[in-house]
């Protein structure tokens, strides 16, 4: 084992002292489009007990040009539980030549504050300097030491999108009888090298070009190669743990961290009784404290040592009136659990802007938010605890439809949450109009939006009446010369539906041809489009979720006009949803007007990127459609 291991070090060294820094050296396949290159990497973890781990790393690279600088800035964080032994970095012109050490008066030390936070207790360290030319490239080197080791350092060899590697190492030594569990993924995207001797794990790849971030594309780590470790038996801010399964991780969670947590004052405990005292529908119940929380409390993020995995105490939180997830989240099940309510602490990835599931088959530290599950007869209610405005039983964009950790103090279970079909996504709008022979319209709308569509309308029940029309102006701007002339908006909290009430007119909103009068059907929310076909896509796509529109808008038109031609319904149906559109004559001068649409989500193959290119543009076209009517 000696042998191998001297055999590895000088293998190292020599490549680090050969290593040709110049930008000429570096092959052409991994600069084009790239915005720089990782010229060397190598990641050294030593385990050598449950709470004793230490990390070094050597990167080296490349900054092509402006738009990789944010590449070239190392920043270390530590805390009680991470300590830094070593950081240095040196910066190399264009042709590897050394231009500068970076020493200590360029290390800049800062609090981790992020702005929003009360106290975090984690500061970081980054050398600070401003290039003066590109191409240029950076060397760093640091070594610190980990009693955290719930989690070890894992890796991923292509970090961001258009940024080649020449080559990319780790290397694990387990120096101790204490299993380390590990899980590969994405690793018949590239040729990954793996050795395995005794108590060393090694990965190495080589010449990666650089990765364009495709349109509607899932997340980078989902296409890429990652490797994931954790040990059997662990610390976390000095709390010893054993897991190899989520149940019992689950358990350990529930009995270190939150067990004691359980502690609601006993003014909450009054309050709590006498809010629900009579109320027979537990649905109810849970309604009625969920909003006694939220108008009690305040969301304010607390890091403090364990405090990024460990509630503070519901006493806290009572005394405090404030908290971050955690603290909210465990003071909900607090409330709960004094009427009798069984509710869980749940681990989960919260993102807007894609789903992010807790790898259920590896179990880990996973998460970034935690959330409150109701098991109910028939149902699961969810309750989002760092809102004031979200509304019961309404999770949204944020953690919808996804795998997380329930925490219950039998053990931890994956579970999902509130999933949001298209049908559910509903927009329905009732217009009625009138177009005047000058071309202006009137309209009044009732519009109204459920499911993850609420999630668009239910801020503006929260902004001031400026506000609120300056959005609408922005939210009808296809309407020409939009005069609003007054609005309401109902927002039902209970059952998460907002209503608006619009009344507008649109001067010109019909252009005069002659003694005829033409104007688009769709005076509201017409599908637009900009997706480009794109014949060598390499990855599959995401349609974030699903949706459907319904309107029915009754218009009335001039004196003395009519259709000049009968209206044949369009109808148009793909994998990625369907489309409908009809005008009926109701009257003389009325018009029935009958929109809908429906979306579905998913996941799909990229070879489907062009048909789904094709939808859109084709509903977008019928949603352009003009009507012709004429002067008798």
């Amino acid at each position: 084992m000696k042998q191998f291991l001297f055999v590895w070090v000088l293998i190292f060294a020599i490549n680090t002292e050969a290593q040709d820094y110049s930008v000429s050296a570096i092959p052409q396949s991994l600069k084009e489009e790239a915005y720089a290159v990782v010229r060397f990497e190598k990641e050294q973890v030593d385990f050598y007990d449950y709470n004793k781990v230490k990390y070094s790393s050597e990167k080296v690279i490349t900054i092509l040009n402006e738009s990789g600088l944010p590449y070239a800035y190392q920043q270390l964080g530590y805390n009680k539980s991470r300590k830094i032994n070593k950081f240095e970095a040196s910066l190399y012109d264009a042709n590897g030549k050394l231009m500068r050490k970076l020493g200590r008066k360029d290390l800049k030390d800062v609090s981790a504050f992020d702005g929003f936070s009360l106290y975090i207790d984690t500061r970081i360290q980054y050398f600070e300097f401003t290039p003066t030319f590109y191409p240029f490239t950076i060397r760093y080197y640091f070594e610190y030491n980990l009693s955290n080791t719930i989690n070890l350092p894992s890796w991923n060899p292509i970090p961001y999108y258009n940024v080649g590697v020449e080559k990319s190492m780790y290397s694990l030594t387990n120096h101790s009888t204490i299993p380390i569990r590990k899980k590969e993924y994405g690793f018949d995207f590239l040729e990954v090298i793996k050795s395995e001797s005794g108590n060393v794990l090694n990965y190495s790849a080589s010449h990666i070009q650089p990765l364009n971030e495709e349109v509607l594309s899932p997340a980078l780590s989902e296409l890429t190669p990652n490797v994931f470790f954790s040990p059997t038996e662990f610390q976390l801010e000095g709390v010893k743990g054993k897991m190899e399964d989520w149940k019992d991780f689950g358990k350990w969670y529930y009995e270190n961290l939150i067990k004691d947590k359980l502690d609601l004052s006993e003014t909450d405990k009054q309050n709590a009784l006498k809010l629900v005292d009579g109320i027979e529908d537990p649905i109810e119940k849970v309604r009625l404290l969920y909003e006694y929380m939220q108008a009690k409390t305040r969301y304010v993020n607390i890091s403090i040592g364990i405090g990024g995995w460990e509630p503070f105490p519901a006493s806290y939180v009572s005394s405090k009136s404030y908290g971050d997830c955690k603290a909210l989240s465990n003071y909900m099940v607090s409330l709960l659990e004094v009427v009798g309510i069984d509710a869980f602490h749940t681990i989960v990835y919260a993102d807007r802007n894609r789903k992010v599931n807790i790898k259920d088959d590896f179990t880990s530290l996973q998460g970034n938010h935690m959330i409150v599950n109701v098991p109910m007869d028939g149902e699961t209610l969810w309750l989002e605890c760092t809102s004031q405005q979200t509304a019961f039983n309404y999770l949204g964009q944020f953690t919808d439809d996804r795998f997380a950790l329930s925490v219950t103090p039998e053990g931890g279970e994956i579970i999902s949450t509130k999933n949001y079909p298209a049908e559910v996504n509903k927009e329905s709008i009732h217009a009625k109009g009138e177009i005047f022979p000058d071309g202006t319209l009137k309209v009044e709308y009732e519009i109204t939006d459920s499911g993850l569509q609420y999630n668009s309308y239910y801020p503006l029940d929260f902004m001031g009446s400026k506000e609120q029309k300056d959005w609408l102006l922005e939210h009808l701007s296809n309407l020409p010369n939009l005069k609003i002339l007054n609005f309401t908006f109902q927002n039902d909290r209970a059952n998460a539906v907002f209503t608006s009430h619009l009344n507008v007119e649109s001067k010109q909103y019909a252009k005069i041809i002659g003694n005829n009068l033409i104007f688009s059907l769709i005076s509201f929310e017409g599908l637009g489009t900009n997706l480009k076909k794109d014949n060598h896509r390499k990855y599959p796509f995401e349609i974030r979720f699903g949706y459907s529109d319904e309107t029915d808008f009754e218009l009335k038109l001039p004196q003395g006009y009519t259709l000049n031609e009968k209206f044949h319904p369009q109808i148009y149906f793909d994998d990625f949803g369907s489309y409908f559109l009809s005008v009926e004559q109701v009257d003389e001068r009325t018009l029935r007007i009958i929109r809908k649409l429906v979306v579905k989500d998913g996941n799909y193959p990229k070879e489907k990127f062009n048909d789904y290119v094709e939808f859109q543009r084709k509903i977008s076209s019928m949603d352009n459609t003009k009507l012709l009517i004429e002067k008798k």
